[in-house]
């Protein structure tokens, strides 16, 4: 049905209102989306914009196959466009206004899944739980004692074995940081929010 809409749209070239509340939808049917809460825009832009520079928690919670991951998190530092912050004893630098955050502001580091990556000599460990390999990637879930599991996100070819130990890095580059009211600490012209 997808592919249908998304040819009759192309044919009769007009512009299109389609209301969903399908993720997968909204992202392969749209050249914009508005995301609505409760009658207020969260946010505005392309299925991308919306991907990688979510507006806030509730746009991350409906853009998100799988999930974002997410870690309590204290910021340690300020500079221009980054502030550093530490994560389950990681300390990574994300794009965000340094002034939206001062030192010892706790706030909450969402990464996604392919931004967490196996390395032997990763600063974070974890014991494999599960892996569901579906083909062309493979979802690694991993148990992080005190909190949600984590999903990362691999080429489909890994063979990793359920239950063994696996340490993982984060691309701290492609993470956001948000605050205590859910939004993210906005790197400037990262992408259009609502008015």
């Amino acid at each position: 049905m997808r592919s249908e809409l998304a040819r009759l749209r192309e044919n009769l070239d007009a512009i299109m209102v389609y209301v969903t509340h399908g993720q997968v939808e909204a992202m392969t049917l749209t050249d914009k989306i508005v995301v609505l809460q409760a009658g207020r825009v969260e946010q505005v832009g392309s299925p991308l914009e919306f991907y990688h520079h979510p507006a806030n928690l509730f746009v991350v919670g409906f853009i998100a196959s799988p999930r974002m991951n997410f870690f309590k998190s204290l910021v340690i530092g300020a500079d221009g466009g980054r502030v550093t912050v530490e994560a389950t004893g990681v300390r990574l630098t994300v794009p965000a206004i340094a002034a939206a955050a001062c030192p010892g502001t706790e706030v909450t580091l969402g990464s996604r899944p392919e931004a967490l990556r196996p390395n032997p000599a990763g600063p974070l460990a974890r014991e494999l739980w599960l892996a569901e390999r579906l083909g062309g990637l493979t979802l690694l879930h991993v148990a992080f004692a005190g909190g949600e599991p984590e999903v990362v996100q691999i080429e489909g070819s890994d063979q990793t074995k359920a239950h063994a130990p696996i340490r993982l890095t984060v691309d701290g580059t492609t993470s956001h940081a948000f605050d205590a009211s859910g939004q993210v600490l906005l790197a400037l012209g990262r992408y259009p929010l609502a008015a």
